[in-house]
């Protein structure tokens, strides 16, 4: 049998993008250990320019990954992730790390990540 075992969402700055999809899934940016800041320095690169940062869900069963591509996005989203807000704040929390609301209808939000990658939000309640 398959399962889903990771999300990737390509992007321009992956550690910045990782912050946030970080706050709005409400996961965790897996930790760099001392191996893996070792293998990024081989390479020239820190945790902070990493092209490629797993978050992890809370049981494990799950990583989004946010890699850098070197092309921009261009069109509409052929698939996006829906989440549920946990509250007002979580919401407000997003917008300030630079989302945007696109739109509205009934208790769904269409919303942008700093990147302009689209994601759903679904009103807490």
């Amino acid at each position: 049998m398959s399962h889903l075992v990771e999300i990737v969402l390509d992007c321009r700055h992956a550690s910045r993008l990782a912050r946030f999809w970080e706050t709005a899934l409400g996961w965790r940016i897996r930790p760099y250990d001392e191996a893996e800041v070792a293998r990024l320095a081989a390479l020239g690169l820190t945790p902070e320019s990493d092209p490629a940062v797993a978050i992890d869900s809370p049981d494990g069963s799950l990583v989004f990954f946010v890699q850098e591509v070197p092309e921009p996005r261009t069109v509409k989203n052929r698939m996006h992730v829906d989440i549920r807000l946990r509250d007002q704040a979580h919401l407000d929390e997003l917008v300030r790390l630079g989302a945007t609301v696109i739109s509205e209808y009934d208790d769904w939000r269409v919303m942008a990540d700093p990147e302009g990658n689209e994601f759903c939000a679904k009103h807490p309640g």
